[in-house]
């Protein structure tokens, strides 16, 4: 298994509950149509998409007999499984204020399925790599920049925070499975660099469909204010480019970037304190998924 100088911190499986009842506009995102079916469609793509992580990594699990990454296996299965739940939950209520997330989950789970008819074990893990990748640089993007957060619904930002941590605790997993079973970093390369091209042109279509079917055109406003949101100078996608090239590093790792202290500071935070603590409220919390694909993927 690759080795690095780092602490890893704790993968921790966490069981958290929200009441998305606050969430009551389509423009829920600062009144900005554009960021808010971004987001909206990000959180639709999730639940196919982290069930695809799980399985992708699931394939090579039995292969794997360093005792600790086997440790990392089962949490980070854990904490995907649980990722999918909530989102399934809260694109209930995107699904109520208007953005259909029900179609942009069908057709994701569609491309997933002809993807596995046509790529290799192998592919798929590189795959899940650079996807996680991506979701880690951009969760310390968020995390790094919580201000960006402030005018959310109260349970969108505890569901955005502690997701992010997640990512960032688990964001090596996918690597070192690949790292210790295939090794090839010219491969991961190469699939970076088409993931980026198919997450960039899916999102742009995912959102363009999304305000298609809410009825929904966005006015001058919300395009300036998406340009300087992802954009700008101090935009999400400006400050994910660094970062990102990182990856394309012959002795790239992910924790060669130590960023655990947000770890510790959302555990210090009142936003920890949605997890549940009490065994049956937990039980109560997963029995009322109408969906239990995401559980059943990460058992």
């Amino acid at each position: 298994m690759p080795t690095t100088t780092l602490t890893k911190p704790e993968i921790r499986n966490r069981k958290m509950q929200f009441n998305f009842e606050d969430i009551k506009s389509t423009n829920y995102w600062a009144g900005n149509s554009i960021i808010s079916s971004y987001f909206a469609a990000m959180s639709a793509t999730f639940p196919p998409g982290e069930k695809e992580f799980i399985e992708s990594v699931r394939l090579f699990k039995a292969h794997i007999t360093d005792t600790e990454l086997q440790k990392e296996i089962k949490a980070f299965i854990g904490q995907e499984g649980h990722h999918s739940f909530q989102h399934r939950q809260i694109n209930k209520a995107f699904d109520e204020q208007g953005w259909d997330t029900a179609k942009i989950e069908e057709k994701l789970r569609n491309k997933i399925q002809w993807f596995n008819r046509h790529l290799s074990d192998e592919s798929r893990l590189a795959r899940t790599v650079c996807f996680e990748h991506i979701t880690a640089i951009m969760s310390e993007f968020i995390l790094s920049n919580q201000d960006i957060l402030d005018d959310l619904p109260e349970s969108l930002k505890s569901l955005f925070l502690w997701h992010t941590v997640e990512e960032i605790e688990h964001k090596s997993v996918a690597f070192d499975v690949h790292e210790t079973l295939v090794g090839n970093r010219n491969q991961l390369r190469r699939h970076m660099a088409l993931v980026t091209i198919d997450f960039t042109l899916s999102m742009l279509y995912y959102q363009i469909m999304a305000h298609i079917w809410a009825r929904s055109l966005p006015n001058w406003s919300d395009v300036k204010g998406a340009w300087s949101f992802f954009f700008g100078k101090k935009g999400m996608i400006s400050n994910m480019r660094k970062p990102y090239l990182s990856f394309f590093k012959t002795d790239f790792h992910p924790w060669n970037v130590d960023n655990s202290e947000l770890i510790s500071a959302w555990k210090a935070s009142k936003y920890a304190e949605d997890e549940v603590s009490n065994t049956s409220t937990e039980k109560n919390v997963i029995k009322s998924s109408s969906n239990n694909d995401d559980l059943a993927a990460a058992s």
